[in-house]
């Protein structure tokens, strides 16, 4: 828990319960690392107006400003569709989208590639559905725009600065660490480890892949 005092110290209360693994019966500790999931879309929409703030992106201009490559299902939406529609789950595409395209650099690239073959749920701009895919193409905007990975980049905007040593966006980086498994159950049922693989693919990863200590997540929600 972290308490925001202005003009005072922050005040920080952790605690710790439970094992990472049932398995192996290691336990959690305050500087574990759990995957946080779609927080990661905070964290990529940071680096997005990053780089608004730059004056190498603008919120309103089409993407394809940027990625001239740019296929959706819907021509006219591929043509028009804006940052501004990527970042508030706006744009229609099929947020649904998990594709892996292997773990090499270009992934995002190979991703975005594939998107003319999701649905458009709804008109540009119509209305909102939750959409993973959209932040991937964020993602690979940011990517072209710092000539990098997206693992770069929020590597080098945001980890690094703020001095975060349990963050990291892929899993060789979390089993540096004690990093959580994952349990799944039902109410009254002993907890199992989840059955699926540990993480999303990393193709991914702007919408999802970050792992994290609930010290570090803090860390960053006190710069927000």
């Amino acid at each position: 828990i972290l308490r925001v005092r202005p003009g005072r110290p922050d005040d920080l209360a952790e605690a710790a319960t439970g094992v990472l693994n049932k398995e192996t019966g290691v336990e959690t500790t305050t500087d574990s690392v759990f995957q946080i999931g779609s927080m990661t879309k905070v964290w990529t929409a940071t680096v997005a107006m990053q780089l608004v703030d730059e004056g190498k992106l603008d919120l309103d201009a089409p993407v394809t400003d940027v990625l001239p490559e740019l296929k959706l299902a819907d021509a006219e939406a591929a043509q028009q569709v804006t940052m501004r529609h990527l970042l508030s789950h706006t744009s229609g595409i099929d947020g649904d989208v998990f594709t892996d395209t292997g773990r090499g650099d270009d992934c995002l690239e190979k991703y975005v590639a594939q998107l003319d073959q999701a649905a458009q749920n709804h008109p540009l701009g119509a209305t909102w559905s939750y959409c993973n895919s959209g932040f991937v193409v964020a993602g690979r905007v940011i990517e072209k725009l710092t000539d990098g990975t997206w693992d770069a980049a929020i590597q080098e905007r945001i980890i690094r600065p703020l001095g975060l040593t349990h963050t990291g966006t892929l899993p060789e980086e979390a089993l540096l660490h004690r990093a959580a498994v994952g349990h799944v159950g039902e109410p009254g049922d002993e907890p199992q480890r989840a059955p699926s693989a540990w993480g999303l693919p990393r193709s991914v990863g702007p919408a999802g892949l970050i792992s994290a200590s609930v010290g570090d997540v803090l860390a960053w929600a006190r710069v927000h």
